[in-house]
């Protein structure tokens, strides 16, 4: 499913098959998880299918950031067994939450 909010600086994709259209200069990747389990896998790709983000929550109530160096082609979360993955856009003013 498309995400609709793909204008602001922080884009929430809470569902599996969510996916970003167009290049995206992305800053990092936080996933928050307050209910995952040991063993919850997050599986992010981009257009080509290559892996961007891949990672196993070893610890309930999880919460992991992921440094992006590059663009990203059609970014798609392809396997999510729970929480939220939050996408922080780079901005011209560096500015970051």
């Amino acid at each position: 499913m498309a995400v609709t909010q793909e204008t602001y600086p922080i884009i929430k994709m809470a569902t599996e098959a969510d996916q970003l259209a167009g290049v995206k200069d992305i800053d990092y990747l936080h996933w928050v998880s307050k209910g995952a389990t040991v063993g919850d896998d997050l599986l992010v790709v981009d257009d080509d299918d290559n892996v961007v983000w891949e990672e196993v929550a070893d610890v309930v109530n999880f919460s992991r950031i992921h440094i992006i160096k590059h663009p990203i082609n059609k970014l798609k979360i392809t396997t999510m067994d729970s929480g939220t993955l939050y996408v922080i856009k780079k901005t011209p003013f560096g500015w970051s939450p």
